[in-house]
């Protein structure tokens, strides 16, 4: 059985945590994810991630989890700050290289993986970034 590890890693070797079937968890703090903060109303806060790495049925590496947390935003409407919770999945497969990730785009996530190297942090801001509203709206003015 996998073991857990606390804490989310700058960067790690994907060949052995796809063998291992490694798991991460922990907290990131948004102030740490620099283009993240950037875009939001604060740095406040923290994103509560999940990780795993591993093999699919197929027998092709994976990186799975989940990226929660409350973002504090800006309405675009009124231009309150109010705080948006974050919820995303994410469901990649290891790919390494762009012909292969360009292949397989209509059939799934892939992930580039460049010098057998996962940047975890990096990847966490990145889905985190694509999750945000494009134009964000509060409660009382309608955003949801």
């Amino acid at each position: 059985m996998p073991r857990m590890k606390d804490g989310i890693p700058l960067r790690v070797k994907a060949s052995a945590s796809v063998t291992r079937g490694s798991i991460w968890h922990g907290a990131v703090p948004v102030q740490r994810l620099q283009r993240l903060a950037a875009v939001l109303a604060g740095p406040a806060g923290e994103l509560q991630v999940e990780l795993q790495a591993g093999r699919n049925i197929a027998g092709h590496g994976v990186l799975g989890g989940k990226i929660t947390g409350e973002l504090p935003l800006a309405c675009q409407n009124c231009m309150k700050t109010f705080s948006w919770p974050l919820e995303t999945t994410l469901d990649l497969r290891l790919v390494h290289s762009e012909a292969e990730e360009k292949r397989l785009l209509n059939e799934c996530e892939p992930l580039l993986v460049e010098d057998d190297t996962l940047q975890l942090q990096a990847l966490v801001e990145e889905e985190a970034l694509l999750a945000l509203p494009i134009a964000p709206r509060c409660p009382e003015c309608g955003g949801g």
